[in-house]
Protein backbone atom coordinates (compact mmCIF):
# COMPACT_ATOMS: atom_id res chain seq x y z
CA UNK A 1 0.00 0.00 0.00
CA UNK A 2 1.50 3.42 -1.00
CA UNK A 3 2.09 6.06 1.68
CA UNK A 4 -1.33 8.29 -0.02
CA UNK A 5 -3.35 5.20 0.16
CA UNK A 6 -2.01 4.86 4.31
CA UNK A 7 -2.79 8.60 5.03
CA UNK A 8 -6.12 8.22 2.98
CA UNK A 9 -7.02 4.79 4.88
CA UNK A 10 -6.21 6.81 8.60
CA UNK A 11 -8.60 9.72 7.76
CA UNK A 12 -11.02 7.62 7.33
CA UNK A 13 -10.71 5.12 10.50
CA UNK A 14 -10.38 8.72 12.44
CA UNK A 15 -13.46 10.26 10.68
CA UNK A 16 -15.60 7.21 11.50
CA UNK A 17 -15.60 7.87 15.81
CA UNK A 18 -16.75 11.85 14.54
CA UNK A 19 -19.37 9.98 12.06
CA UNK A 20 -21.03 7.95 14.69
CA UNK A 21 -20.69 10.59 17.10
CA UNK A 22 -22.81 13.09 14.86
CA UNK A 23 -25.35 10.00 14.17
CA UNK A 24 -26.05 9.69 17.60
CA UNK A 25 -26.57 13.13 18.84
CA UNK A 26 -28.94 13.21 16.33
CA UNK A 27 -30.50 9.80 17.36
CA UNK A 28 -30.61 11.82 20.60
CA UNK A 29 -32.60 14.91 19.57
CA UNK A 30 -35.00 12.80 17.67
CA UNK A 31 -35.59 10.88 20.45
CA UNK A 32 -35.67 14.08 23.14
CA UNK A 33 -32.94 15.88 23.51
CA UNK A 34 -33.17 16.81 27.33
CA UNK A 35 -31.28 20.02 26.24
CA UNK A 36 -34.06 23.04 25.79
CA UNK A 37 -34.34 23.68 22.09
CA UNK A 38 -36.82 26.96 22.61
CA UNK A 39 -35.51 29.71 24.61
CA UNK A 40 -37.28 29.59 28.11
CA UNK A 41 -38.59 33.66 28.91
CA UNK A 42 -39.49 34.14 32.76
CA UNK A 43 -41.46 37.66 31.76
CA UNK A 44 -42.71 39.34 34.90
CA UNK A 45 -46.84 39.62 35.07
CA UNK A 46 -50.19 40.96 37.05
CA UNK A 47 -53.32 39.33 36.64
CA UNK A 48 -54.92 42.81 35.52
CA UNK A 49 -56.91 43.90 32.40
CA UNK A 50 -54.04 45.33 31.34
CA UNK A 51 -51.60 42.70 30.85
CA UNK A 52 -54.46 41.50 28.19
CA UNK A 53 -52.38 41.02 25.50
CA UNK A 54 -49.48 38.88 26.81
CA UNK A 55 -52.58 36.73 28.23
CA UNK A 56 -53.99 36.37 24.75
CA UNK A 57 -50.79 35.98 23.09
CA UNK A 58 -50.35 32.63 25.41
CA UNK A 59 -53.85 31.65 25.10
CA UNK A 60 -53.71 31.84 21.76
CA UNK A 61 -50.04 30.02 20.68
CA UNK A 62 -48.56 32.98 19.47
CA UNK A 63 -45.58 32.55 21.62
CA UNK A 64 -45.29 28.78 21.16
CA UNK A 65 -45.45 29.78 17.39
CA UNK A 66 -42.13 31.95 17.40
CA UNK A 67 -40.57 29.03 19.25
CA UNK A 68 -40.50 30.88 22.71
CA UNK A 69 -41.13 29.06 26.09
CA UNK A 70 -42.55 31.49 27.65
CA UNK A 71 -43.23 31.34 31.86
CA UNK A 72 -45.60 34.10 33.19
CA UNK A 73 -43.94 35.01 36.70
CA UNK A 74 -47.08 36.67 39.01
CA UNK A 75 -45.82 39.35 40.68
CA UNK A 76 -47.63 40.71 44.09
CA UNK A 77 -48.41 44.42 44.25
CA UNK A 78 -45.55 45.62 45.79
CA UNK A 79 -42.80 43.47 43.99
CA UNK A 80 -39.54 45.61 42.90
CA UNK A 81 -38.50 43.50 39.73
CA UNK A 82 -35.76 45.68 39.08
CA UNK A 83 -33.06 43.39 40.30
CA UNK A 84 -34.24 40.44 39.17
CA UNK A 85 -34.91 42.64 35.29
CA UNK A 86 -30.64 43.45 35.81
CA UNK A 87 -29.37 40.12 37.06
CA UNK A 88 -31.00 38.48 34.10
CA UNK A 89 -33.50 36.29 36.24
CA UNK A 90 -36.12 38.24 34.16
CA UNK A 91 -36.35 38.60 30.83
CA UNK A 92 -39.04 40.30 30.34
CA UNK A 93 -41.19 43.09 32.97
CA UNK A 94 -44.54 44.09 31.93
CA UNK A 95 -45.92 46.56 34.72
CA UNK A 96 -45.88 50.28 35.77
CA UNK A 97 -43.60 53.06 34.99
CA UNK A 98 -41.17 53.29 37.45
CA UNK A 99 -38.56 55.71 39.02
CA UNK A 100 -36.48 51.86 39.44
CA UNK A 101 -35.68 50.78 36.36
CA UNK A 102 -34.66 54.75 35.31
CA UNK A 103 -32.69 54.94 38.01
CA UNK A 104 -30.99 51.44 37.18
CA UNK A 105 -30.81 52.59 33.89
CA UNK A 106 -28.99 55.71 35.03
CA UNK A 107 -26.70 53.81 37.17
CA UNK A 108 -25.49 51.88 34.25
CA UNK A 109 -27.97 48.66 34.40
CA UNK A 110 -28.73 46.74 30.84
CA UNK A 111 -32.37 47.31 30.46
CA UNK A 112 -34.60 49.32 28.18
CA UNK A 113 -38.25 49.73 27.76
CA UNK A 114 -39.15 48.77 24.15
CA UNK A 115 -42.99 48.66 24.06
CA UNK A 116 -45.99 50.44 25.28
CA UNK A 117 -48.29 48.57 27.75
CA UNK A 118 -50.45 51.13 28.26
CA UNK A 119 -51.30 54.96 27.98
CA UNK A 120 -53.91 57.61 28.33
CA UNK A 121 -56.05 58.06 25.40
CA UNK A 122 -59.20 60.32 24.66
CA UNK A 123 -61.97 57.91 23.95
CA UNK A 124 -65.74 56.51 24.80
CA UNK A 125 -65.05 55.52 28.15
CA UNK A 126 -63.08 56.16 30.94
CA UNK A 127 -60.32 53.57 31.90
CA UNK A 128 -58.57 55.77 35.01
CA UNK A 129 -59.72 58.48 36.97
CA UNK A 130 -59.43 60.62 39.94
CA UNK A 131 -62.74 59.71 41.99
CA UNK A 132 -64.21 61.25 45.23
CA UNK A 133 -66.77 60.33 47.14
CA UNK A 134 -70.19 62.10 46.31
CA UNK A 135 -70.16 64.37 49.74
CA UNK A 136 -66.68 65.60 49.01
CA UNK A 137 -67.86 67.41 45.57
CA UNK A 138 -70.65 68.78 46.89
CA UNK A 139 -69.48 72.38 47.56
CA UNK A 140 -69.67 75.13 45.12
CA UNK A 141 -65.50 74.83 43.72
CA UNK A 142 -64.48 71.21 44.73
CA UNK A 143 -61.21 71.95 42.87
CA UNK A 144 -60.64 75.27 44.84
CA UNK A 145 -56.82 75.07 46.84
CA UNK A 146 -58.99 75.88 49.74
CA UNK A 147 -60.80 72.95 49.60
CA UNK A 148 -58.62 70.25 48.22
CA UNK A 149 -56.13 71.13 51.65
CA UNK A 150 -55.93 68.50 54.39
CA UNK A 151 -57.83 66.27 51.79
CA UNK A 152 -57.96 62.10 52.94
CA UNK A 153 -56.05 60.78 49.64
CA UNK A 154 -54.34 57.17 49.10
CA UNK A 155 -50.99 57.28 47.47
CA UNK A 156 -48.67 54.58 47.08
CA UNK A 157 -44.45 56.28 47.00
CA UNK A 158 -42.90 56.26 43.75
CA UNK A 159 -46.09 55.23 41.65
CA UNK A 160 -47.42 56.76 38.63
CA UNK A 161 -51.17 57.33 40.48
CA UNK A 162 -48.80 59.61 42.84
CA UNK A 163 -47.34 61.34 39.78
CA UNK A 164 -51.16 62.03 38.46
CA UNK A 165 -52.25 63.56 41.90
CA UNK A 166 -49.44 65.64 41.75
CA UNK A 167 -49.57 66.37 38.63
CA UNK A 168 -53.21 67.82 39.65
CA UNK A 169 -52.34 69.09 42.73
CA UNK A 170 -49.44 71.39 41.12
CA UNK A 171 -51.84 72.63 38.67
CA UNK A 172 -53.92 74.30 41.97
CA UNK A 173 -51.05 75.29 43.40
CA UNK A 174 -50.76 72.51 45.98
CA UNK A 175 -47.73 69.77 46.71
CA UNK A 176 -49.02 66.38 48.22
CA UNK A 177 -47.99 67.46 51.74
CA UNK A 178 -50.65 69.80 51.86
CA UNK A 179 -53.18 66.88 51.63
CA UNK A 180 -53.72 63.71 54.18
CA UNK A 181 -51.86 60.67 53.09
CA UNK A 182 -52.53 57.36 53.67
CA UNK A 183 -50.45 54.13 51.72
CA UNK A 184 -52.89 51.79 50.84
CA UNK A 185 -53.18 48.96 47.92
CA UNK A 186 -55.90 50.38 45.01
CA UNK A 187 -58.56 47.46 46.24
CA UNK A 188 -58.03 48.70 50.32
CA UNK A 189 -58.32 52.47 48.69
CA UNK A 190 -61.44 51.76 46.90
CA UNK A 191 -63.09 50.02 49.77
CA UNK A 192 -62.12 52.96 52.13
CA UNK A 193 -63.56 55.81 50.06
CA UNK A 194 -66.82 53.70 49.30
CA UNK A 195 -67.11 53.55 53.37
CA UNK A 196 -65.86 57.67 53.57
CA UNK A 197 -62.90 57.19 55.02
CA UNK A 198 -60.93 59.08 52.18
CA UNK A 199 -61.93 61.68 49.86
CA UNK A 200 -60.14 61.14 47.04
CA UNK A 201 -58.23 58.35 44.61
CA UNK A 202 -56.42 57.56 41.35
CA UNK A 203 -57.98 54.57 40.67
CA UNK A 204 -57.63 52.24 36.93
CA UNK A 205 -60.08 49.52 35.99
CA UNK A 206 -60.97 47.19 37.58
CA UNK A 207 -61.55 49.41 40.41
CA UNK A 208 -63.11 52.07 38.66
CA UNK A 209 -65.90 50.02 37.59
CA UNK A 210 -66.84 48.49 40.95
CA UNK A 211 -66.80 51.60 42.56
CA UNK A 212 -69.00 52.93 39.92
CA UNK A 213 -71.47 50.00 40.66
CA UNK A 214 -71.55 50.92 44.40
CA UNK A 215 -73.12 53.87 43.37
CA UNK A 216 -70.29 55.38 46.45
CA UNK A 217 -67.89 57.40 44.14
CA UNK A 218 -68.31 59.07 41.66
CA UNK A 219 -65.73 59.61 38.45
CA UNK A 220 -64.63 63.31 38.88
CA UNK A 221 -61.53 64.18 36.45
CA UNK A 222 -60.35 61.32 33.90
CA UNK A 223 -56.99 61.12 34.27
CA UNK A 224 -56.63 61.49 30.27
CA UNK A 225 -57.24 65.66 31.49
CA UNK A 226 -54.31 65.20 33.92
CA UNK A 227 -51.91 63.62 32.12
CA UNK A 228 -52.65 63.68 28.32
CA UNK A 229 -51.33 61.18 26.83
CA UNK A 230 -49.90 59.72 29.52
CA UNK A 231 -47.56 56.56 29.38
CA UNK A 232 -48.44 54.64 32.28
CA UNK A 233 -46.91 51.24 31.77
CA UNK A 234 -44.45 49.71 29.62
CA UNK A 235 -42.69 46.71 28.41
CA UNK A 236 -39.05 46.23 29.38
CA UNK A 237 -36.43 44.06 28.58
CA UNK A 238 -33.04 42.91 30.33
CA UNK A 239 -29.61 42.32 29.27
CA UNK A 240 -30.77 38.87 27.77
CA UNK A 241 -33.05 39.66 25.30
CA UNK A 242 -31.11 43.10 24.33
CA UNK A 243 -28.23 41.54 23.94
CA UNK A 244 -27.47 37.87 24.47
CA UNK A 245 -30.76 37.18 22.13
CA UNK A 246 -32.00 39.67 20.60
CA UNK A 247 -33.37 37.04 18.01
CA UNK A 248 -35.71 35.95 21.07
CA UNK A 249 -36.38 39.41 22.21
CA UNK A 250 -37.80 40.13 18.44
CA UNK A 251 -40.10 37.47 18.48
CA UNK A 252 -41.36 37.71 21.65
CA UNK A 253 -41.99 41.24 20.23
CA UNK A 254 -44.22 39.77 17.46
CA UNK A 255 -46.66 37.66 19.62
CA UNK A 256 -46.46 40.56 22.01
CA UNK A 257 -48.09 42.93 18.95
CA UNK A 258 -50.12 39.99 18.10
CA UNK A 259 -51.33 40.07 21.21
CA UNK A 260 -52.27 43.72 21.34
CA UNK A 261 -54.06 43.15 17.89
CA UNK A 262 -56.07 41.02 18.90
CA UNK A 263 -57.14 42.80 22.11
CA UNK A 264 -57.50 45.84 19.67
CA UNK A 265 -60.63 43.88 18.34
CA UNK A 266 -62.56 44.56 21.36
CA UNK A 267 -64.43 43.03 23.44
CA UNK A 268 -65.44 39.73 21.48
CA UNK A 269 -66.21 36.32 23.13
CA UNK A 270 -63.00 34.91 22.80
CA UNK A 271 -60.96 38.31 24.19
CA UNK A 272 -63.61 38.01 27.03
CA UNK A 273 -63.36 34.75 28.12
CA UNK A 274 -59.13 34.54 28.14
CA UNK A 275 -59.18 38.10 30.04
CA UNK A 276 -61.90 36.56 33.11
CA UNK A 277 -60.08 33.32 33.12
CA UNK A 278 -56.73 35.51 33.59
CA UNK A 279 -58.09 37.93 35.97
CA UNK A 280 -60.76 35.65 38.03
CA UNK A 281 -63.01 38.38 37.21
CA UNK A 282 -66.68 38.01 36.56
CA UNK A 283 -67.25 38.21 32.72
CA UNK A 284 -69.34 40.88 33.03
CA UNK A 285 -67.36 42.78 34.72
CA UNK A 286 -64.82 42.60 32.43
CA UNK A 287 -67.23 43.32 29.57
CA UNK A 288 -67.93 46.44 31.19
CA UNK A 289 -64.93 47.74 32.39
CA UNK A 290 -62.67 50.34 29.90
CA UNK A 291 -60.17 48.37 28.33
CA UNK A 292 -57.04 50.56 28.36
CA UNK A 293 -55.14 52.17 25.35
CA UNK A 294 -52.31 50.33 24.01
CA UNK A 295 -50.66 51.41 20.43
CA UNK A 296 -51.12 48.74 18.02
CA UNK A 297 -47.45 49.38 16.46
CA UNK A 298 -45.75 49.52 19.95
CA UNK A 299 -44.65 52.97 20.05
CA UNK A 300 -44.54 54.63 22.87
CA UNK A 301 -45.06 58.47 24.11
CA UNK A 302 -41.38 59.34 24.66
CA UNK A 303 -42.53 62.99 25.75
CA UNK A 304 -44.67 61.50 28.48
CA UNK A 305 -41.56 59.36 30.02
CA UNK A 306 -39.68 62.70 29.71
CA UNK A 307 -42.50 64.36 31.83
CA UNK A 308 -42.38 62.22 34.52
CA UNK A 309 -38.51 61.96 35.12
CA UNK A 310 -38.64 65.93 35.43
CA UNK A 311 -41.07 65.00 38.05
CA UNK A 312 -38.96 62.49 39.67
CA UNK A 313 -35.80 64.47 39.58
CA UNK A 314 -38.31 67.30 41.63
CA UNK A 315 -39.26 65.34 43.94
CA UNK A 316 -35.36 64.13 44.22
CA UNK A 317 -35.98 60.38 43.01
CA UNK A 318 -33.89 60.88 40.09
CA UNK A 319 -30.54 62.38 40.02
CA UNK A 320 -31.09 63.87 36.07
CA UNK A 321 -33.43 63.26 33.40
CA UNK A 322 -32.07 60.50 31.12
CA UNK A 323 -32.62 61.47 27.20
CA UNK A 324 -34.87 59.10 25.04
CA UNK A 325 -32.01 56.80 23.75
CA UNK A 326 -30.94 55.83 27.04
CA UNK A 327 -34.74 54.53 28.09
CA UNK A 328 -36.14 53.73 24.73
CA UNK A 329 -34.99 50.92 22.42
CA UNK A 330 -37.98 50.92 19.64
CA UNK A 331 -35.67 48.44 17.36
CA UNK A 332 -37.67 45.89 18.52
CA UNK A 333 -40.81 46.70 17.90
CA UNK A 334 -39.22 47.91 14.70
CA UNK A 335 -38.59 44.44 13.67
CA UNK A 336 -42.07 42.96 14.61
CA UNK A 337 -44.04 45.80 12.55
CA UNK A 338 -42.03 44.71 9.59
CA UNK A 339 -42.39 41.12 10.13
CA UNK A 340 -46.25 41.74 10.59
CA UNK A 341 -46.87 44.91 8.67
CA UNK A 342 -47.82 48.54 10.06
CA UNK A 343 -51.03 48.86 11.88
CA UNK A 344 -54.07 50.34 9.97
CA UNK A 345 -54.30 54.13 10.97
Amino acid sequence: MTRGHHLLHSLLRAAVPLVMLVALAAGRSEAGDPTPKRPHLKVLYGRYLSFAPIAIARAEGFFSAQGLDVELVHASGSSDATPALVRGDLAVVAGALRVSELNAIARGAEIRIVADKGHYEAGPCVSAALVARPEFLRVEDPGSPAHLRDARVSAIPLSYAEYVLETFLEAKGLKLADLRVVTLQEAEAAAALAEGSLDLQQMGEPFLTQARRSGRTVIWKPTVEIVPGGQTAVILFGPRLLTRDREAGERFMVAYLQGVRRYQLGKTPRNVEILARETRLDPDLVREACWESIRPDGKINVDSVLDYERWAVRRGLLDASLPPGEFWDPSFVDAANRVLGQPAP
